[in-house]
Protein backbone atom coordinates (compact mmCIF):
# COMPACT_ATOMS: atom_id res chain seq x y z
CA UNK A 1 0.00 0.00 0.00
CA UNK A 2 1.61 3.45 -0.97
CA UNK A 3 1.93 5.70 1.84
CA UNK A 4 1.32 9.71 2.06
CA UNK A 5 3.27 11.35 3.88
CA UNK A 6 1.58 15.26 5.36
CA UNK A 7 4.58 18.08 6.40
CA UNK A 8 3.25 20.34 8.61
CA UNK A 9 5.92 23.01 7.40
CA UNK A 10 5.81 25.84 9.81
CA UNK A 11 6.39 23.09 12.85
CA UNK A 12 9.12 22.11 10.74
CA UNK A 13 10.12 25.87 10.00
CA UNK A 14 10.05 26.77 13.68
CA UNK A 15 11.89 23.99 15.29
CA UNK A 16 14.42 24.06 13.04
CA UNK A 17 14.62 27.93 13.16
CA UNK A 18 15.29 27.69 17.23
CA UNK A 19 17.46 24.55 17.07
CA UNK A 20 19.85 25.65 14.78
CA UNK A 21 22.31 28.00 15.28
CA UNK A 22 22.81 31.12 13.16
CA UNK A 23 23.44 30.72 9.22
CA UNK A 24 23.29 33.77 6.86
CA UNK A 25 24.12 33.72 2.70
CA UNK A 26 26.91 35.57 0.88
CA UNK A 27 24.48 38.39 0.99
CA UNK A 28 23.51 38.24 4.28
CA UNK A 29 20.14 36.26 4.52
CA UNK A 30 19.37 34.08 7.34
CA UNK A 31 19.26 30.61 6.30
CA UNK A 32 19.91 28.23 9.54
CA UNK A 33 15.64 27.40 9.26
CA UNK A 34 16.32 26.19 5.64
CA UNK A 35 19.45 24.30 6.95
CA UNK A 36 17.70 22.57 9.67
CA UNK A 37 14.27 21.48 7.94
CA UNK A 38 16.72 19.89 5.05
CA UNK A 39 18.33 17.87 8.23
CA UNK A 40 14.62 16.94 9.34
CA UNK A 41 13.81 15.63 5.89
CA UNK A 42 16.55 14.27 5.01
CA UNK A 43 16.94 12.15 8.93
CA UNK A 44 13.35 11.40 8.04
CA UNK A 45 13.88 9.99 4.73
CA UNK A 46 16.45 7.89 5.54
CA UNK A 47 13.89 6.74 8.21
CA UNK A 48 10.66 6.04 6.70
CA UNK A 49 11.79 6.28 2.27
CA UNK A 50 8.97 8.05 1.76
CA UNK A 51 8.01 8.16 -1.80
CA UNK A 52 5.00 10.43 -1.83
CA UNK A 53 5.01 13.57 0.33
CA UNK A 54 3.17 17.04 0.50
CA UNK A 55 4.96 19.70 1.92
CA UNK A 56 1.82 21.75 3.60
CA UNK A 57 2.31 25.39 4.15
CA UNK A 58 0.07 28.29 5.26
CA UNK A 59 -1.61 30.58 2.91
CA UNK A 60 -0.27 33.95 3.24
CA UNK A 61 -3.56 35.78 4.37
CA UNK A 62 -5.62 35.60 6.66
CA UNK A 63 -7.91 32.33 6.74
CA UNK A 64 -11.67 31.92 7.12
CA UNK A 65 -11.55 31.34 10.62
CA UNK A 66 -9.89 35.23 11.22
CA UNK A 67 -13.02 36.32 9.41
CA UNK A 68 -15.07 34.24 11.47
CA UNK A 69 -13.29 35.69 14.67
CA UNK A 70 -10.96 38.64 14.50
CA UNK A 71 -9.29 37.55 17.87
CA UNK A 72 -8.67 34.79 16.66
CA UNK A 73 -4.89 33.57 17.25
CA UNK A 74 -4.68 37.45 17.80
CA UNK A 75 -2.68 36.84 21.42
CA UNK A 76 0.26 35.24 19.28
CA UNK A 77 3.80 37.34 18.87
CA UNK A 78 4.57 38.35 15.53
CA UNK A 79 7.44 35.50 14.34
CA UNK A 80 10.48 37.18 14.02
CA UNK A 81 11.24 38.63 10.19
CA UNK A 82 14.83 36.13 10.23
CA UNK A 83 12.30 33.14 10.71
CA UNK A 84 9.54 34.62 7.87
CA UNK A 85 12.08 35.38 5.27
CA UNK A 86 13.03 31.61 4.85
CA UNK A 87 9.89 30.56 4.61
CA UNK A 88 9.67 31.00 0.79
CA UNK A 89 13.31 29.74 0.84
CA UNK A 90 12.13 26.30 2.37
CA UNK A 91 9.51 26.10 -0.39
CA UNK A 92 11.70 26.75 -3.19
CA UNK A 93 14.24 24.50 -2.00
CA UNK A 94 11.60 21.33 -1.30
CA UNK A 95 9.94 22.50 -4.88
CA UNK A 96 13.87 22.19 -6.55
CA UNK A 97 14.17 19.18 -4.84
CA UNK A 98 11.06 17.43 -6.05
CA UNK A 99 9.32 17.65 -3.18
CA UNK A 100 5.53 18.74 -4.01
CA UNK A 101 4.37 22.04 -2.08
CA UNK A 102 1.25 23.41 -1.67
CA UNK A 103 -1.21 25.83 0.14
CA UNK A 104 -4.85 26.99 0.25
CA UNK A 105 -6.06 30.62 0.31
CA UNK A 106 -8.46 31.12 3.13
CA UNK A 107 -7.34 28.01 5.32
CA UNK A 108 -4.41 26.80 7.36
CA UNK A 109 -2.44 23.82 6.96
CA UNK A 110 -4.43 22.06 9.38
CA UNK A 111 -7.68 22.08 6.79
CA UNK A 112 -5.25 21.01 4.42
CA UNK A 113 -3.19 18.19 5.87
CA UNK A 114 -7.13 16.92 6.57
CA UNK A 115 -8.27 17.38 3.66
CA UNK A 116 -5.58 15.34 2.12
CA UNK A 117 -5.78 12.54 4.47
CA UNK A 118 -9.61 11.75 4.19
CA UNK A 119 -8.83 11.92 0.08
CA UNK A 120 -5.99 9.86 0.05
CA UNK A 121 -7.10 7.25 2.48
CA UNK A 122 -10.05 6.88 0.21
CA UNK A 123 -8.62 6.44 -2.80
CA UNK A 124 -6.73 3.47 -0.90
CA UNK A 125 -3.32 5.19 0.55
CA UNK A 126 -2.01 4.89 4.29
CA UNK A 127 -1.24 8.29 5.94
CA UNK A 128 1.69 9.76 7.80
CA UNK A 129 1.29 13.06 9.28
CA UNK A 130 4.48 14.76 10.28
CA UNK A 131 3.74 17.11 13.33
CA UNK A 132 3.66 18.15 16.93
CA UNK A 133 0.26 20.08 16.92
CA UNK A 134 -2.40 18.61 18.67
CA UNK A 135 -4.83 19.60 16.62
CA UNK A 136 -4.28 17.53 13.79
CA UNK A 137 -5.47 14.19 16.32
CA UNK A 138 -8.70 15.05 15.32
CA UNK A 139 -8.27 14.15 11.75
CA UNK A 140 -7.02 10.18 13.04
CA UNK A 141 -10.94 9.79 13.43
CA UNK A 142 -11.10 9.64 9.36
CA UNK A 143 -9.80 6.02 9.25
CA UNK A 144 -7.54 3.56 10.92
CA UNK A 145 -4.63 3.96 7.78
CA UNK A 146 -3.67 7.71 9.27
CA UNK A 147 -1.12 8.24 11.68
CA UNK A 148 0.79 10.86 13.91
CA UNK A 149 4.90 10.46 13.92
CA UNK A 150 5.93 12.93 16.35
CA UNK A 151 9.40 13.92 16.73
CA UNK A 152 10.49 12.77 20.40
CA UNK A 153 12.64 14.94 22.49
CA UNK A 154 16.15 13.24 21.64
CA UNK A 155 14.75 9.78 20.51
CA UNK A 156 13.10 8.61 17.52
CA UNK A 157 9.67 9.91 16.27
CA UNK A 158 6.84 8.54 18.14
CA UNK A 159 3.89 7.29 16.37
CA UNK A 160 0.44 7.62 17.21
CA UNK A 161 -2.34 5.59 16.03
CA UNK A 162 -6.09 6.26 16.93
CA UNK A 163 -6.61 4.38 19.66
CA UNK A 164 -3.23 6.27 21.42
CA UNK A 165 -4.65 9.87 21.13
CA UNK A 166 -6.93 9.17 24.20
CA UNK A 167 -3.76 8.08 26.40
CA UNK A 168 -2.33 11.39 25.47
CA UNK A 169 -5.03 13.50 25.18
CA UNK A 170 -7.53 11.52 27.88
CA UNK A 171 -10.20 12.05 24.73
CA UNK A 172 -10.59 10.01 21.44
CA UNK A 173 -9.87 12.01 17.74
CA UNK A 174 -13.79 12.30 17.32
CA UNK A 175 -13.71 14.54 20.17
CA UNK A 176 -10.63 16.63 19.96
CA UNK A 177 -12.31 19.45 18.67
CA UNK A 178 -15.10 19.57 21.36
CA UNK A 179 -12.34 19.20 24.04
CA UNK A 180 -10.53 21.93 22.40
CA UNK A 181 -13.33 24.24 22.07
CA UNK A 182 -14.61 23.49 25.77
CA UNK A 183 -11.87 23.73 27.65
CA UNK A 184 -10.41 26.52 25.48
CA UNK A 185 -6.74 26.82 23.13
CA UNK A 186 -4.76 29.93 24.70
CA UNK A 187 -2.62 29.08 21.90
CA UNK A 188 -5.40 29.76 19.04
CA UNK A 189 -6.71 31.78 21.42
CA UNK A 190 -10.09 29.64 21.73
CA UNK A 191 -11.92 31.20 24.78
CA UNK A 192 -13.41 28.02 26.20
CA UNK A 193 -16.14 27.79 28.63
CA UNK A 194 -15.68 29.71 31.64
CA UNK A 195 -14.37 27.34 34.52
CA UNK A 196 -14.08 24.28 32.14
CA UNK A 197 -10.48 23.48 32.50
CA UNK A 198 -8.73 20.04 30.96
CA UNK A 199 -9.85 18.03 34.03
CA UNK A 200 -13.45 18.89 33.91
CA UNK A 201 -13.46 19.04 29.83
CA UNK A 202 -12.45 15.19 29.65
CA UNK A 203 -14.77 14.16 32.10
CA UNK A 204 -17.61 15.74 30.69
CA UNK A 205 -17.08 14.99 27.60
CA UNK A 206 -15.63 10.58 27.71
CA UNK A 207 -19.30 10.81 29.85
CA UNK A 208 -21.79 12.29 27.90
CA UNK A 209 -20.39 13.39 24.24
CA UNK A 210 -19.84 15.86 22.17
CA UNK A 211 -20.30 19.21 22.69
CA UNK A 212 -23.40 19.31 20.83
CA UNK A 213 -25.02 17.33 23.28
CA UNK A 214 -24.78 19.84 25.99
CA UNK A 215 -25.99 22.17 23.58
CA UNK A 216 -29.50 20.27 23.46
CA UNK A 217 -29.32 18.88 26.78
CA UNK A 218 -27.37 21.43 28.93
CA UNK A 219 -28.29 20.01 32.32
CA UNK A 220 -25.98 17.49 31.52
CA UNK A 221 -23.12 19.79 31.76
CA UNK A 222 -23.96 20.00 35.69
CA UNK A 223 -23.10 24.12 36.93
CA UNK A 224 -21.83 24.32 33.60
CA UNK A 225 -25.54 24.28 31.91
CA UNK A 226 -26.01 28.41 31.70
CA UNK A 227 -22.85 28.44 29.69
CA UNK A 228 -24.05 26.25 26.89
CA UNK A 229 -27.98 27.55 26.97
CA UNK A 230 -26.60 31.90 27.47
CA UNK A 231 -23.41 31.16 25.45
CA UNK A 232 -24.59 28.76 22.87
CA UNK A 233 -23.13 31.22 19.75
CA UNK A 234 -19.98 31.34 21.26
CA UNK A 235 -19.83 27.46 21.75
CA UNK A 236 -20.97 27.01 18.27
CA UNK A 237 -18.01 29.77 16.99
CA UNK A 238 -15.31 28.24 19.43
CA UNK A 239 -16.00 24.45 17.84
CA UNK A 240 -15.78 25.95 14.43
CA UNK A 241 -12.73 27.27 15.00
CA UNK A 242 -11.56 24.17 16.37
CA UNK A 243 -12.55 21.97 13.79
CA UNK A 244 -10.42 20.71 11.20
CA UNK A 245 -12.20 21.28 7.47
CA UNK A 246 -11.85 18.07 5.65
CA UNK A 247 -13.52 19.65 2.32
CA UNK A 248 -10.46 22.00 1.06
CA UNK A 249 -10.68 22.19 -2.83
CA UNK A 250 -8.39 20.91 -4.49
CA UNK A 251 -8.66 21.87 -8.05
CA UNK A 252 -10.45 20.52 -10.94
CA UNK A 253 -8.93 17.17 -10.92
CA UNK A 254 -9.32 16.69 -7.48
CA UNK A 255 -6.68 14.01 -4.75
CA UNK A 256 -4.37 12.25 -7.85
CA UNK A 257 -2.05 10.13 -5.66
CA UNK A 258 0.53 10.42 -8.24
CA UNK A 259 0.86 14.09 -7.89
CA UNK A 260 2.81 13.67 -4.83
CA UNK A 261 5.34 11.20 -5.69
CA UNK A 262 8.73 12.95 -5.55
CA UNK A 263 9.75 14.36 -8.81
CA UNK A 264 13.51 14.61 -10.61
CA UNK A 265 16.05 17.60 -8.67
CA UNK A 266 15.77 20.34 -11.05
CA UNK A 267 17.34 24.05 -10.20
CA UNK A 268 18.59 22.56 -6.69
CA UNK A 269 22.11 23.73 -8.00
CA UNK A 270 21.45 26.91 -9.01
CA UNK A 271 19.60 27.52 -5.92
CA UNK A 272 21.78 26.37 -3.48
CA UNK A 273 24.89 28.16 -4.87
CA UNK A 274 23.59 31.32 -4.88
CA UNK A 275 23.07 30.60 -1.22
CA UNK A 276 26.15 29.64 -0.15
CA UNK A 277 25.31 26.36 0.80
CA UNK A 278 28.56 24.68 -0.54
CA UNK A 279 27.98 21.01 1.33
CA UNK A 280 24.40 20.71 -0.98
CA UNK A 281 26.15 22.27 -4.20
CA UNK A 282 29.24 19.44 -3.65
CA UNK A 283 26.52 16.84 -3.39
CA UNK A 284 24.32 17.56 -5.82
CA UNK A 285 27.41 17.74 -8.18
CA UNK A 286 28.57 14.07 -6.74
CA UNK A 287 25.25 13.08 -8.33
CA UNK A 288 26.68 13.78 -12.07
CA UNK A 289 24.05 14.41 -15.00
CA UNK A 290 22.06 11.20 -14.04
CA UNK A 291 18.00 11.88 -13.42
CA UNK A 292 18.17 11.85 -9.76
CA UNK A 293 15.50 12.51 -7.17
CA UNK A 294 15.80 13.49 -3.22
CA UNK A 295 16.05 9.77 -2.98
CA UNK A 296 19.14 9.48 -4.74
CA UNK A 297 20.56 12.79 -2.87
CA UNK A 298 19.95 11.49 0.40
CA UNK A 299 21.03 7.95 0.14
CA UNK A 300 24.77 9.55 -0.22
CA UNK A 301 24.47 11.54 2.56
CA UNK A 302 26.99 10.68 5.26
CA UNK A 303 24.78 11.85 7.83
CA UNK A 304 23.14 8.98 8.85
CA UNK A 305 19.83 8.92 11.02
CA UNK A 306 20.20 9.46 14.84
CA UNK A 307 17.80 11.21 16.37
CA UNK A 308 15.52 12.98 13.81
CA UNK A 309 16.24 16.42 15.35
CA UNK A 310 17.62 19.94 13.73
CA UNK A 311 20.46 20.14 14.91
CA UNK A 312 22.38 17.50 12.89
Amino acid sequence: MQRLYLMDMMFFIFRAFYAMPARHSPCGAPINALYGVLALFRDLWQLEQYRHVAAVFECPGPSFRKELDPEYKANRKPAPTELLSQVAMVRVACECLGIRTIHADGYEADDLIGTLAKEATESGMSVTIVSNDKDLAQVLAFSPLIELLRTGNGGRPERISADEVKQMYGVPPELIASWLALMGDASDNIKGVKGVGKKTATKLLNEHGDLHTFLKEPEKAGRFASAFVEGKERVLLDLQLATICTDVDLGPEGFVSEYYALREIDGAHEFFESLGMKDYVLQLQALGSQAATVEHFWSRSRNRYRSYSADS
